[in-house]
């Protein structure tokens, strides 16, 4: 089937659809308020205890969505020195 000649039979014009346009961000409101003061309250709060934490709040995200919306927050989770490296492996 020619998907142009569907569409114009379905819709009445064979014109192309809308393409892109912005997309309302997942974590806003009381979501993005939840998240703020979790990070807030434990600095160390992992990607992950975070996306648990949303999706009992109903808000099934997947922990990248979290770290993009973290970044755009202007939080940032960075390894500190004390934190070391790990161990030389034995030869």
């Amino acid at each position: 089937m020619i998907k142009w000649a569907a569409r114009k039979r379905r819709l009445g014009s064979a014109a192309p659809g809308k393409m892109g346009g912005h997309r309302p961000y997942l974590i806003s409101g009381e979501h993005r308020l939840f998240v703020l003061g979790e990070v807030e309250r434990d600095p160390n709060v992992t990607l992950h205890q975070l996306t648990a934490a949303l999706a009992a709040r109903g808000l099934h995200i997947h922990p990248a969505s979290v770290g993009r919306f973290l970044h755009r927050e202007g939080k940032s989770f960075k390894k500190n020195r004390s934190a070391g490296r790990a161990a030389q492996a034995e030869a």
